[in-house]
């Protein structure tokens, strides 16, 4: 029967011995649970691949900074916030992509009433404390699943339920002050 070294065994390895075989070992553990992350946000293979090397390149290089918490969880939370920025790249690449004629047709369904409530919106959002402001950017700008919300915070589903109907409602009393100081 083969002896499994723990993860903080392996980790411990990695950092007094210089042993590269443990973290190869760490890898093999954890890299099919880092893709699908990947692959759940990029929606693509390659990307997802990338995303995986990249994360595992970034624990190796921030190892001495893990605090005995799940591996697996870590490194992917390092994964989900490489794929976020990708995937954040690919859209201003987008916006820059656009032709005049895409340019003229956002133009024309210009709504004055709408555009003064959408930056209303986001100056408020802008205000909320950094926790409640990624929660909403998760949520509603990215449309991650509020169970993957969850558990990159590491809470139930129904406390971030809660958490973003009390933001919600933050918000909608903002909204309602400033029209009314109008």
């Amino acid at each position: 029967m083969a002896f499994r070294l723990t993860d903080i065994e392996l980790i411990r390895e990695v950092l007094h011995d210089s042993n590269a075989h443990a973290f190869e070992t760490l890898m093999k553990r954890y890299s099919s649970q880092v893709y699908g992350a990947a692959l759940r946000l990029v929606k693509d293979e390659e990307n997802a691949q990338e995303v995986t090397q990249m994360a595992f390149i970034q624990a190796y290089r921030q190892l001495d900074s893990w605090r005995s918490e799940n591996f697996g969880a870590w490194v992917t939370i390092i994964a989900n916030h490489i794929a976020l920025r990708m995937l954040e790249k690919e859209k201003r690449r987008a916006i820059d992509d656009l032709t005049i004629d895409d340019l003229q047709l956002i133009d024309e369904t210009y709504d004055e009433q709408k555009e003064q409530r959408l930056q209303s919106l986001e100056a408020a959002v802008a205000q909320l404390p950094e926790a409640d402001r990624q929660i909403i950017q998760w949520h509603y700008y990215e449309d991650i699943p509020l169970q993957t919300v969850a558990q990159r915070l590491g809470q139930t589903e129904n406390n971030i339920k809660v958490r973003i109907f009390r933001i919600r409602e933050r918000l909608k009393k903002t909204l309602e002050n400033e029209n009314a100081n109008r």
